[in-house]
C-alpha cells in the first residue's frame, strides 16, 4: 500500500470510464463488475441517504488487485472525502480492519487504505480532458485464493459528494476503446462540470464545412447541366 505522491505518472487516459448506478450498501447488494483486472474509472457519487458503496467481482487465484482513489476538483458540486478498502478471502496481509464501516463477512480479510494526508501538492491535469484531480492512496495487493472480491467505499463524515475509483492494471488494447475517446472527453468534461463549448464549435464548423461542400457540388452540377442545355445541336 502506498501514497499517491509516488504515482506521478498516473492519468485518467487509458482507463475505461464507467458511470455506474449507485451500488448497494450491503455485501448482498453489491454492484457487480466483470472483473477487477482491466483498467476502469468508476465515476460515482454519494447521495444524502447513503454513505457506503460496495462493488464486487470474481477474482482468480494469484490475481493482482490494484485500486486507487481519485479526488476530482469540480466546477460544480462537492468532492467526497471518501475512503476505501479491498476485501477478499485470502489476502497476503490485512490493514486497519477496525476502520471498516460494516462487519467483515466470515472468513474474509480486508486492507483499508489510509486517508488522504497531503492536500498541499499541486493537482494533476488530465491530458485528454484538462480535468484537475488529486491522486489518493493506492492498494496494490494479490488474491491468493480465487473467489468473490469486494471494494468498499465510504464517507466517514457523511457529507455527500463525488469520487472516482480507478481499478485494474491491464491497459485497454482494443481499437474500440481509442475510437471512443471523443465520447469519453464529452462525458468526463460534463461530469467535472467543465465547459464543452469547443465540441459545439467543432461540430458547428464541421456542419458548416459539409453544407458549403454540398452547395459547391450542387452549383457545379447545375452549371454543367446548364452548359449541356445551351450547347447547339449538330
Amino acid at each position: 500500500m502506498q501514497e499517491s505522491s509516488s504515482e506521478r505518472g498516473t492519468d485518467l487516459a487509458g482507463g475505461l470510464p464507467i458511470f455506474p448506478q449507485i451500488p448497494g450498501a450491503k455485501f448482498g447488494d453489491a454492484l457487480s463488475l466483470p472483473d477487477f483486472r482491466r483498467k476502469r474509472l468508476l465515476f460515482n457519487h454519494f447521495e444524502l441517504t447513503q454513505s457506503i458503496h460496495i462493488y464486487q467481482a470474481d477474482c482468480r487465484a494469484g490475481a493482482r488487485l490494484r485500486v486507487q482513489m481519485i479526488y476530482p476538483l469540480l466546477k460544480r458540486g462537492r468532492t467526497a472525502q471518501a475512503r476505501f478498502a479491498v476485501i477478499a478471502q485470502s489476502l497476503p496481509y490485512s490493514a486497519d480492519q477496525d476502520a471498516l464501516p460494516i462487519p467483515l463477512p466470515a472468513g474474509f480479510r480486508a486492507v483499508v487504505a489510509p486517508q488522504m494526508s497531503d492536500w498541499t501538492i499541486s493537482p494533476h491535469v488530465d491530458m485528454l480532458t484538462a480535468a484537475e484531480y488529486y491522486l489518493g492512496p493506492v492498494i496494490d495487493t494479490q488474491v491468493l485464493v480465487g473467489g468473490r472480491c469486494y471494494i468498499v467505499v465510504w464517507i466517514p463524515d457523511n457529507r455527500p459528494g463525488r469520487y472516482i475509483l480507478q481499478i485494474g492494471h491491464r491497459w485497454p488494447l482494443r481499437w474500440s476503446y481509442w475510437n471512443q475517446l471523443p465520447m469519453f472527453w464529452w462525458k468526463i468534461r460534463g461530469w467535472f462540470g467543465l465547459s464543452r463549448i469547443w465540441a459545439y464549435l467543432l461540430l458547428g464548423g464541421l456542419a458548416i464545412s459539409l453544407l458549403v461542400g454540398w452547395l459547391v457540388r450542387r452549383n457545379r452540377a447545375m452549371s454543367r447541366a446548364g452548359s449541356r442545355k445551351s450547347m447547339p445541336k449538330s
